[in-house]
């Protein structure tokens, strides 16, 4: 569940209050962590307000009551008071009684009586607004005959003023504890109480223990983080978790950014959190229904799998007593100020589309993925179709054997350009893993967003791919994404990308203003989706000119950026000035949100392109699908390869210009060459110059229009582009590129040119004195440029314009991203799970990697035990690619660190030993301390072999080809004799995660778990334990055990080539 992590410092994804709300008052069940564990997901809180809808009864009102709002539920909550009062309103020494409704509308009145004298005292309550209750009301009370304990009295109401919405009950609580002088010492002894109580729960017998172990196991192999918290005697929350840097390997560092400039700060975390399952584990079948003891008739039993996730800053010296809020509406929780707090979450721009992706279709997907043997992509469209036209998916899948087979076939084209997330379905038989399944189908449309709509999730079907997410053609989902900030968080992005805004909202205004016909003839007030084109543009140009600036004196960033009080309204934009219309509030936010490229305005010089000279403001500038770059790499490496110059300069930069009322279509659609704009002298395609001076001067025309409250108030925009290093194939390539191939064009670079209002010249006289004035010489250091070919070098006045590496940036913050990253530690929840004994008697110790304290005799690695074998091995490979060194480099680092920073290496259970380790594509790792209660085990210490020794050999490709990981010694007995261990006949692994690439470190825990099942029969040692593996039995093992299973082999002859080559 997503909530703001910071809310004053980031106020970015909704933010939500820790410490309650005006809109949504919270009953928080704060779980106590211990400093440095593990927090990206211990943290709940309960909102009152939903309790009906999340089936969470949180107190002792009737569900009915509390699925009511404002003067119906205030009249509900009076009544209940009034005819049963609770048991907690009496505490001994003082009691509430006697509840009932005042002499005004909204009063109540009630008794405060202290038991030993008989004391009474009547209190008055006046509710500020019965439609508002109890979300964004206030209480007034007093007391017409407090006697001696006036002050008191008057205090305790101070105290009510100032507090959140609270219903009648929480108020009369909180008088009966203040008045008493109760403490929340005792609260707080029951909690602890509660909360140990709370660990039955693990125990109860819908609880599946090994189940529930076996999930997390999976789940932590593939490479993520599992957790558990407990809320109640029949209530948890499981969690799964990834940081975000590792996100990098899928999704293009600079995508990200485009979709969320947070996303790569350091410690970030992506964090689903699964609620729901009502004491009940596993909650669903292996076919995708639910299980028998999940499914209730009653209200409040009903199983409700909400699924939550956010952004989750990992600190340095953990958080204690955080909460997670649960969201169900978006806006509610945005419209509230909150304190600072360092342990919730932050809501990103994605959260709301994926949860209810989630919520409303994940089972669903899950059944028919099941039922007829599909995979994602063929499940959704069947699913989607099924709805579509109200009949049976069973129907349908006879009819749509071609579509199924095309959305198949097209989403694994789809996996060579996007590296998607191992799908644990291929491999899942009988049993469902929920929490790994969930997690990667998550990640699965998280990397594929752009190509669906975020209010439907079909797919979206335009003319142009686009970059960041966007609403498909459905006027029901674009009114959504517009008017229910299903888009992006316009208020975000007026306070942390404030140029941006102002240049999206110019070129808009000079768009429609230029292309509007004169005279313009007025008509009667009409709706906007009735008018003709040429009426909205006038329309539109008349609301923007009603915007207030939006960064001037009485600009919207200070607007919103107004510091509140806890708990009272944030700002919001329509009520900055009464007098602007609504409408104009909507165009400034369709503005920003129908942009699906990436804008950023580069500020540090670093960053900058040199010698273009102070009158540019430069952006960043990318447009077009995550695919694009894909596509332009590949094309790269096709069309280079037979090219000695383009090998050696690969790439070349030329500017484009175009006049500025085309630019608010070419931000969002790219460069095309469909209409003829200058006669197209040199055939067709798109115009690049190769001097700036002629793009700026000639084709940059600026336009007679502004809007008046602009800052920027740009007057021509330029683009400066990367395209591949083949002029002989464009339509022409003197005096101008004129490239046909946009697949070969990537925009890196938006230069804008602004107004000098310093000057009384006209409009033109920026332009002019630019492409006049001599660039300034670079004076950044130590920041690597771009070595362009001599014969195609980007000029600026006949000088070289020197461009920053475009992987610079990104690798530093890539770079502190992974220094930051520090492995989760169990808490004592995630523990409990890890060590739940088997249905079969296994002891905990079996799973000794996943407990904490270190073991009274560490394993102690000996060098000639591996020496001896390492003899035996083939060189390494000879093939290589800086791609396959730099993720080799990586993976070797984190290998590393985790090794070091072990408890004990016989709790880590492996071993990398650095003076075997002299080669990235050649490891040797050692695996030991088994469960000595295993026959392995036993044979192993019978023996005195002290580890297995393993060589894991990494092709060129990596990390897009899995690494081939094979047992060098000693020999295992074959399955076919009587052994286990999923170890083949040749050495190799019997397992088909090792099919897909995987953290080498998950890799590794699997095949140990893998090792020391007993099922169907335990792992033992050859007679013959002395005689090493040879690599082409390992290979033939492989391969034969592939084709057993019906495993996917990436590449068979690269194995080959990887496995008994040098």
């Amino acid at each position: 569940m997503p909530a703001t992590r910071n809310a004053r410092k980031k106020n970015k994804f909704e933010p939500s209050s820790s410490q309650g709300s005006r809109k949504q008052p919270h009953k928080r069940v704060n779980l106590k962590k211990q400093p440095g564990e593990n927090v990206h997901d211990k943290q709940v809180a309960m909102s009152t307000d939903d309790a009906y809808k999340l089936s969470k009864l949180a107190d002792a009102q009737t569900p009915i009551s509390k699925a009511l709002k404002g003067r119906k539920r205030f009249s509900a909550d009076l009544h209940e008071l009034h005819t049963s009062c609770p048991s907690d309103l009496d505490r001994g020494t003082w009691s509430a009684q006697s509840f009932r409704a005042g002499d005004d509308d909204g009063s109540v009145e009630f008794d405060l009586i202290e038991s030993r004298d008989r004391t009474r005292i009547v209190m008055h309550l006046l509710c500020s607004d019965t439609s508002e209750y109890p979300n964004t009301h206030s209480f007034f009370c007093h007391s017409p005959e407090p006697g001696s304990y006036g002050e008191q009295v008057k205090e305790i109401c101070d105290g009510v003023l100032n507090d959140s919405p609270s219903t009648i009950h929480d108020v009369a609580k909180h008088f009966l504890i203040s008045i008493s002088g109760d403490d929340d010492s005792e609260d707080d002894h029951n909690y602890d109480m509660t909360a140990d109580e709370d660990m039955s729960a693990f125990t109860r017998p819908e609880i599946c223990r090994s189940v529930l172990r076996r999930d997390f196991e999976g789940t932590h192999a593939a490479g993520y983080t599992p957790g558990a918290i407990w809320s109640g005697s029949s209530e948890f929350f499981l969690t799964i978790s990834v940081p975000v840097v590792e996100l990098t390997d899928k999704i293009p560092a600079h995508v990200l950014m485009s979709w969320d400039s947070q996303f790569l700060l350091p410690r970030q975390h992506l964090v689903l959190v699964t609620s729901g399952f009502c004491g009940v584990y596993p909650p669903v079948q292996s076919d995708g229904t639910l299980s028998p003891a999940a499914i209730h008739s009653a209200p409040q039993h009903v199983v409700a799998s909400l699924r939550r996730y956010g952004l989750q800053s990992d600190q340095q010296n953990g958080i204690e007593d955080g909460v997670v809020e649960e969201y169900i509406d978006v806006d509610n929780a945005s419209e509230t100020g909150s304190a600072e707090d360092d342990g919730t979450f932050d809501k990103f721009s994605l959260s709301s589309s994926l949860e209810s992706l989630l919520d409303e279709h994940f089972l669903q997907l899950l059944r028919v993925r099941r039922q007829f043997k599909l995979g994602w992509a063929a499940a959704e469209e069947l699913l989607w179709r099924s709805q579509e036209l109200q009949r049976s998916p069973a129907i349908l899948v006879k009819e749509m054997q071609e579509e199924l087979r095309q959305a198949e076939e097209e989403e694994q084209c789809l996996a060579g350009s996007r590296y998607l997330p191992h799908d644990p379905l291929e491999t899942q038989d009988g049993h469902v893993n929920l929490l790994e399944t969930a997690f990667a189908y998550l990640l699965r449309r998280f990397t594929l967003c752009n190509r669906y709509c975020v209010v439907c999730h079909k797919k979206l079907n335009t003319v142009f791919e686009v970059l960041k997410p966007y609403v498909c053609n459905s006027g029901l989902c674009a009114y959504q994404y517009y008017s229910l900030n299903f888009g992006p968080s316009l208020e975000y992005d007026i306070c942390k990308n404030t140029e941006t805004v102002d240049l999206l909202v110019s070129l808009a205004y000079v768009a429609a203003a230029e292309q509007v016909p004169d005279p313009v003839h007025k008509s009667p007030m009409r709706d906007f989706d009735s008018l003709t084109v040429n009426e909205m543009r006038t329309a539109i140009v008349q609301l923007i000119d009603t915007l207030p600036p939006v960064r001037t004196f009485r600009d919207m960033k200070k607007h919103l950026e107004k510091k509140v009080i806890v708990g009272t309204n944030k700002p919001k934009l329509k009520d900055m000035d009464s007098s602007i219309l609504p409408a104009a509030w909507s165009i400034l936010r369709w503005c920003v949100a129908s942009c699906t490229a990436h804008l950023q305005e580069l500020t540090e010089e670093e960053d900058q392109v040199q010698n273009i000279g102070s009158q540019w403001r430069q952006f960043r500038f990318m447009v077009g699908a995550p695919d694009k770059e894909a596509k332009f790499k590949h094309a790269l490496e096709q069309e280079t390869r037979d090219d000695s110059n383009a090998k050696n300069y690969p790439t070349l930069y030329a500017f484009h210009g175009s006049p500025l009322k085309n630019w608010h279509s070419i931000i969002r659609h790219g460069l095309w060459y469909k209409t003829v704009a200058h006669g197209r002298a040199y055939g067709d395609g798109v115009y690049f110059a190769k001097d700036g001076v002629i793009s700026m001067g000639s084709y940059a025309t600026a336009s007679s229009q502004s809007w008046r409250n602009s800052t920027i108030a740009p007057s021509a925009c330029v683009a400066l582009a990367e395209i591949i290093n083949l002029p002989q194939k464009f339509t022409s390539h003197n005096p101008y590129y004129v490239v046909k191939q946009t697949e070969w064009i990537m925009c890196r670079y938006l230069l804008v040119n602004t107004f000098d209002y310093s000057h009384s010249n006209s409009i033109f006289t920026s332009i002019n004195t630019t492409t006049s004035t001599t660039p300034s010489k670079s004076k950044v250091r130590n920041v690597p440029f771009i070595k362009h070919d001599p014969n195609c070098r980007p000029l600026l006045s006949n000088a070289q314009v020197e461009i920053p590496q475009p992987s610079y940036k990104l690798e530093k913050l890539l770079g502190l991203c992974q220094d930051a990253y520090v492995p989760p530690k169990l808490d004592e929840d995630d523990s409990a799970v890890f060590s739940a004994p088997d249905e079969v008697e296994v002891k905990p110790k079996s799973i000794a990697p996943y407990i904490n304290g270190k073991p009274k005799q560490d394993w102690v690695h000996d060098a000639s035990w591996v020496e001896k074998n390492i003899n035996l091995l083939l060189p390494p490979p000879a093939d290589s690619t800086p791609g396959a060194t730099m993720a080799l480099q990586k993976e070797f680092r984190a290998m590393m660190k985790e090794q070091g920073g072990a408890e004990s290496l016989a709790t880590l259970g492996w071993y990398m030993p650095p003076e075997f380790n002299e080669n990235l594509f050649q490891w040797v790792v050692e695996m030991h301390s088994f469960d000595p209660d295993l026959p392995i085990a036993k044979d192993l210490k019978s023996k005195g072999v002290n580890s297995l020794v393993f060589e894991i050999r990494f092709p060129s490709t990596f990390p897009h080809s899995p690494p081939f990981f094979r047992l060098v010694m000693p020999r295992f007995l074959p399955f076919m004799q009587g052994g286990g261990g999923h170890i083949t006949v040749g050495g190799s692994i019997c397992m088909d995660l090792l099919t897909s690439a995987g953290d080498i470190a998950s890799v590794l825990l699997q095949i140990k778990l893998a090792i020391s099942s007993t099922d169907p029969k335990p792992a033992r040692l050859d007679q013959n334990w002395e005689q090493p593996y040879h690599p082409q039995e390992a290979l033939s093992g492989y391969t034969r055990a592939a084709a057993i299973h019906g495993w996917k082999v990436a590449n068979p002859r690269e194995m080959e080539r990887l496995v008994t080559q040098g």
